[in-house]
């Protein structure tokens, strides 16, 4: 048991920390003093205080409950008033006599505290939470890491690994800027990806850190986006609680994890992470704005947000993340479409709420514009992307300052709000009208890129997230989890919240939570988007399922009432702050069975996540058959000196790009392969084929096909390894190298011939074995290829060296033979 005066130190720094629960306190220390056990439910703290309060030795654990320790010690502080924080000599008078609202509302700005404050159990959550999203992207560990090499996920991955060796070769360093000027096609539709992928490179020790740069930059850029998403949820609601659940949300979502597992290099990975920044930095301004209202009236507090350094910081962020979005990936004109929808509907609640427009989006604006600046200046001085691509955050920019003078005008001559909408569609209309009329090139350009992303056909992203061959509502839950569920339901709410109150902050994951459902209504891809949008509303739905259950204290959130929607945001003081409703540290619930039940809940919500995005990356991976073909295909080429374009490999577009990346290097494109394999093994004989390759395929990789029609190229190379097994016809063209899992793996050759002359029969065939796979492993197979005989001679091609059987009599055929094409004559007996 402490001393006294231990237990008034302790109690001092208790409500220095919680000056909030002072009243709380009181009430505790009269509740202790009736002289029974006392338990959690019974007092008025959240799960982060009590937890305190216990490990601060104030409060010790008895058979039935909790007794406070030295109760008169603390009683004495409750009534002398807690010393200040820092141990400051100023008395409390003072203080509040020389702090301003601008002060409060700096004061109540971060949810977050400085890592000096975060206690030890709500920091482990964060770092539990944060390796739960790496160690989900870790699942597809065993395919990537195979014999040495890093080998991605499917397909784009290589093209993004394919710039980057390039880029890193030719950089002189970390500090070679030119190179950002001179990166060629990588400048097309993704420089900044491509960018980001050698500069690290580069920083990490050259070419040869490129496989570790792949395989780990994904998995880092998503741990990194998992704090961002702790925070905006912070941000929103104050509750740790929701926000460790929205981290967990968005991290165990298949659609998102597929994505960004390890080695999966592709833009996705920077443009989430991008994404991310650009919504916390919206969130942020418009939060600020709410909760300075909610100190003082609502033209100081808008004066005091536009004056305040902190926003302005907040809104370079806002600019370095428009700048970054426009250039991180192809479709970057579609980021902006929330944005726009922001900052028009933000005005029309300050309209709504009599808020000057001008100085509540200020350092918005200011982040806007600077941001634009920044993505016209990479477009026109490096050279990056696609004119619209640049152009669109100028005129998101450009809307945005002309709604927000609207807006003032609007405020200020008391005009109805509802109508502001209406003025506000006017001006987006006009402004595209004459965009349009100015560069009809950019139209043409934008349709292009739009049937590029809505309109491509046979690519598994591209149906909808609401497909009906998953009955419609069970696609999200295949790719985003239970969450997706709570999320709506909240989501809704937060919409109602939004409509009726003065929430701006809330206004913009609203938008972009909107709007990514419908991108993923069109199209799955956009999933993973929408797992960030929705994570916050998801944590807010796991907690109150909890706290329905009555395993945690409820969240206090979206759901504050409203009394009318004229009510003015001073009025409303104490919704707006929320400070009381904020739960700032973890706790656990007393008993070992309710922490039993509250695990057991939250892996029951989860139980879809950990069961499906295992099996929805597991999609993407080369197996080990795939990637030991790809070797086999290397060391043949370096054996008979092969060099691009003939160790070109022909093989299904899909997996394209991994095979020419290990074997050539070549892996920018997989054009040919979409235009020509599947025709290839629908045809009938794959020798006549040998002429329209025209020395562009070097080799050729079949994989596994179900219902696959007989008599065709796939049944010959597939089913009858060229080899003429199974009731097929042998092939003089294609030399089987390997054959594992599924996979035969073929050398495509000019084929020896055999010229038989004066044979006694009206067909001659020329029989070997050919054995294929290493020692331990090898399968021995009969070879045989027959002609008929014409004009007195049988020309016999095959595509394997050894010593045929032609008849009564041998020939010997060597791989020099099969790879030159050269003839070797029997002549007549």
């Amino acid at each position: 048991m402490p001393a006294p005066e231990e237990t008034t130190a302790a109690a001092r720094e208790f409500l220095a920390a919680h000056p909030e629960v002072e009243d709380a306190l009181a009430a505790l220390v009269e509740r202790d003093a009736q002289g029974a056990p006392w338990t959690f439910a019974d007092i008025a703290f959240d799960s982060g205080q009590f937890g305190e309060l216990v490990a601060r030795d104030l409060a010790t654990s008895v058979d039935d409950g909790y007794r406070l320790e030295n109760p008169d010690a603390i009683r004495a502080v409750i009534e002398a008033g807690a010393a200040p924080a820092d141990g400051a000599d100023a008395p409390a008078e003072e203080n509040a006599t020389t702090s301003t609202p601008s002060d409060a509302a700096t004061a109540a700005l971060s949810r977050l505290p400085t890592p000096a404050d975060v206690d030890p159990l709500t920091l482990l959550g964060l770092v539990g939470t944060l390796l739960a999203v790496a160690g989900a992207r870790l699942v597809a560990a065993p395919a990537v890491f195979q014999q040495g090499f890093v080998v991605s996920p499917a397909n784009d991955t290589y093209f993004f690994r394919y710039w980057q060796e390039r880029l890193a070769a030719r950089a002189d360093g970390v500090l070679d800027l030119g190179l950002f000027a001179d990166m060629g096609g990588a400048a097309g539709t993704r420089p900044l990806a491509h960018a980001t992928n050698w500069w690290v490179t580069v920083l990490l020790g050259g070419v040869d850190a490129a496989p570790a740069v792949a395989a780990w930059l994904p998995v880092v850029a998503s741990v990194c986006l998992g704090y961002l998403v702790y925070r905006l949820a912070r941000l929103l609601t104050g509750d740790v609680r929701v926000a460790l659940a929205a981290v967990l949300f968005y991290g165990l979502a298949p659609a998102n994890v597929v994505y960004t597992s390890v080695g999966f290099l592709d833009h996705q990975a920077h443009q989430y992470l991008w994404l991310g920044l650009l919504v916390v930095t919206l969130t942020a301004l418009g939060v600020d704005v709410a909760r300075r209202i909610g100190h003082t009236d609502a033209q100081t507090a808008a004066r005091e947000h536009a004056r305040g350094a902190t926003m302005w910081l907040v809104a370079l962020g806002l600019a370095v993340a428009v700048a970054a979005s426009a250039h991180a990936w192809g479709g970057s004109p579609l980021t902006f479409v929330p944005v726009a929808a922001v900052a028009g509907l933000r005005v029309t609640l300050d309209v709504r709420h009599d808020v000057s427009p001008i100085a509540a989006n200020a350092p918005l604006l200011g982040g806007l514009a600077l941001g634009a600046a920044l993505a016209l200046a990479a477009h026109l001085a490096l050279g990056w992307h696609e004119s619209i691509a640049a152009v669109t955050p100028v005129l998101v920019a450009g809307g945005a300052l002309a709604v927000v003078g609207l807006g003032e005008l609007w405020r200020r001559v008391s005009l109805p709000p509802l109508a502001l909408v209406a003025a506000e569609a006017v001006v987006a209309v006009g402004g595209l009208v004459a965009y349009a009329r100015l560069r009809p090139g950019d139209i043409e350009r934008i349709r292009t890129r739009a049937d590029d992303l809505f309109f491509r056909e046979g690519i598994s992203e591209t149906a909808s997230l609401f497909s009906p061959d998953f009955a419609v509502i069970f696609g999200p839950l295949l790719q985003l989890g239970l969450g997706f569920y709570f999320a709506v339901a909240v989501l809704a709410v937060a919409t109602w919240a939004v409509a009726r109150r003065y929430e701006p902050g809330w206004l913009v994951v609203v938008c972009f939570a909107w709007y990514y459902t419908l991108l993923a209504t069109v199209q799955v891809r956009f999933a993973g988007q929408l797992a960030i949008m929705i994570a916050p509303f998801a944590g807010i739905g796991l907690v109150y399922l909890l706290s329905a259950i009555d395993i945690a204290r409820p969240v206090a959130v979206v759901g504050r009432p409203a009394d009318s929607d004229s009510q003015p945001p001073r009025a409303r003081e104490e919704d707006a702050t929320g400070e009381e409703g904020s739960i700032t540290s973890l706790g656990l619930p007393d008993g070992t069975r309710v922490r039993g039940y509250l695990v057991a809940t939250i892996l029951v919500v989860l139980l879809f996540n950990l069961l499906l995005f295992p099996s929805l990356v597991g999609q993407t991976t080369h197996d080990r058959a795939q990637f030991d073909a790809a070797l086999t295909v290397d060391s043949h080429a370096e054996e008979v000196d092969r060099e691009y374009p003939q160790n070109f490999v022909l093989s299904q577009w899909g997996d394209n790009r991994m095979y020419n990346y290990f074997v050539n290097g070549e892996s920018q494109g997989y054009g040919y392969a979409r235009s020509n394999h599947d025709q290839f093994l629908a045809s009938s004989d794959p020798d006549d084929w040998y002429d329209q390759f025209q020395g562009r395929v070097g080799y050729v990789v079949v994989t596994d096909r179900e219902g696959a029609p007989e008599n065709t190229t796939y049944a010959a190379l597939h089913d009858g390894l060229g080899l003429g097994v199974n009731d097929t016809a042998a092939t003089g063209h294609y030399q089987l190298l390997a054959s594992d899992d599924g996979v035969r793996t073929f050398a495509v050759v000019p084929g020896a011939t055999i010229q038989v002359s004066d044979p006694s029969d009206e067909q001659v065939t020329a029989t070997t074995t050919v054995t294929v796979g290493a020692d331990g492993d090898a399968a021995t197979y009969e070879y045989a290829r027959d002609a008929p005989v014409t004009n007195g001679t049988a020309t016999i091609r095959v595509a394997h060296p050894g010593e045929y059987q032609v008849g009564n009599r041998t020939v010997t055929v060597t791989d020099s033979d099969v790879f030159a094409g050269n003839r070797t004559t029997i002549p007549p007996t």
